[in-house]
């Protein structure tokens, strides 16, 4: 296990943009990150940990301390009767694949979420009518002073776009499914891949959905009807196509992202009284 500095962070999240980390360790084991974790508390660094970059936007100064990046982490799976065992650095879409193929449903309408099972268990990643919450059993974790410890589904925490009993850095999760008719679950997955790629703009780098929903609504709907479709900023831009995506149309610096983000906030906050709660996550930002 290598500690690198000066590693480009843009071209380790989906946004494109941000600047360089002081350290950076690529993490495949658990023995990885424990001396990722040493190196950290011997230097006393801040710690950043980077999943599959998918709901991050991170700031054009770079990040400070060691940036741990955890795609390659425990990247496996083990299925054993209706049990799926995957590790941090699992593709959730991968996985939804997977189970589908043998018949095995419960994950098919997370089919097309992007990133890892780490960060998607994280924040109890959720589509459609499934989230994290409903399919995990347990959750392995890392403490950052290198401990192992498992925390049920019970203790997790699970809410709405997070997991408040998931203290450090998830090592894998271990999922409760069902057998079904592996056609039916492929063909309800097809469906929902077809369904993201009409309503959803994949065309260009995005982080996903900016905003939660917020309750009674939803944060496009709000942000539609104050007119910010197409509305830009530098080379950031809210969607036309769905306006709780905000785009990096091709030269978007963090910062430009970053503004636009807070535009959307103040506006929307301004005309419906609904204060937009952030989903993707700011990294290096002084706020």
């Amino acid at each position: 296990m290598t500690i690198e500095t000066g590693i480009e962070l843009r071209n380790h999240c989906s946004y494109r943009t941000g600047g360089k980390a002081e350290f950076y360790a690529a993490v495949k084991t658990d023995i990885d990150l424990a001396e990722a974790l040493r190196f950290a508390a011997d230097r006393k660094l801040e710690i950043t940990v980077l999943g599959g970059g998918y709901n991050v936007l991170i700031s054009d100064r770079g990040v400070k301390g060691l940036v741990i990046d955890t795609t390659g982490l425990n990247s496996h799976t083990v299925i054993s009767g209706t049990e799926v065992y995957a590790g941090a650095g699992v593709i959730i879409d991968e996985l939804a694949g997977k189970t589908a193929e043998i018949g095995l449903c419960g994950m098919e309408e997370m089919s097309g979420i992007p990133g890892c099972v780490g960060g998607a268990v994280k924040m109890n990643a959720g589509a459609f009518s499934t989230e994290i919450k409903d399919i995990a059993v347990h959750v392995d974790m890392m403490d950052f002073d290198g401990r192992r410890y498992r925390v049920s589904n019970a203790d997790a925490g699970f809410g709405y776009r997070k997991a408040e009993g998931l203290k450090g850095i998830v090592l894998g999760a271990m999922f409760g499914l069902k057998q079904g008719s592996a056609e039916d679950i492929k063909n309800k997955r097809a469906d929902i891949l077809a369904k993201r790629a009409e309503k959803q703009p994949l065309h260009l780098p995005s982080c996903g959905s900016v905003f939660k929903r917020p309750e009674g609504n939803y944060a496009g709907t709000l942000i539609e009807k104050c007119g910010l479709k197409g509305f830009s900023i530098g080379g950031a831009q809210v969607a036309e196509k769905h306006a709780n995506f905000i785009l990096n149309t091709g030269n978007a610096t963090a910062d430009d992202i970053y503004r636009l983000i807070k535009h959307v906030q103040d506006t929307v906050e301004k005309e419906t009284g609904v204060r937009l709660e952030r989903e993707v996550r700011f990294i290096g930002f002084e706020e």
